[in-house]
């Protein structure tokens, strides 16, 4: 009888240690990782737009939707040289530079035009 007592309460000392290592290893770090996510989407408040306008118009917009081979196709199209040994971030920097410049040349261009009509 007292045997029986001893396993019971033994038993239960078991089923009470395992809820506790479940409480201590389980929920608490799940808890912990939900609140540090959200206080971290708090602090985000640039959320970018959906798709549409916004993304035809604006190139880095488009650059930052591509992927590292399609940012080093756009880069030989527009003949940036040594552009495969460079990383996504200076890839979009050199992109961007590029496109700025062909911007000015062109806009350029239709002013001389516009001058001598």
């Amino acid at each position: 009888m007292k045997n029986n007592k001893l396993e019971k309460n033994l038993e239960r000392a078991r089923i009470n240690l395992y809820n506790i290592l479940a409480i201590l290893i389980v929920i608490i770090p799940e808890h912990l990782a939900e609140l540090i996510y959200t206080i971290e989407a708090s602090q985000h408040n640039e959320i970018l737009p959906n798709e549409g306008d916004a993304w035809e118009n604006d190139n880095e917009l488009k650059l930052s939707k591509m992927n590292i081979y399609e940012l080093r196709l756009m880069a030989k199209k527009l003949r940036i040289h040594g552009y495969s040994n460079e990383n996504r971030n200076s890839l979009i920097r050199r992109i961007n530079r590029k496109f700025k410049q062909r911007f000015k040349w062109k806009s350029k261009i239709i002013q001389n035009i516009c001058k001598t009509l």
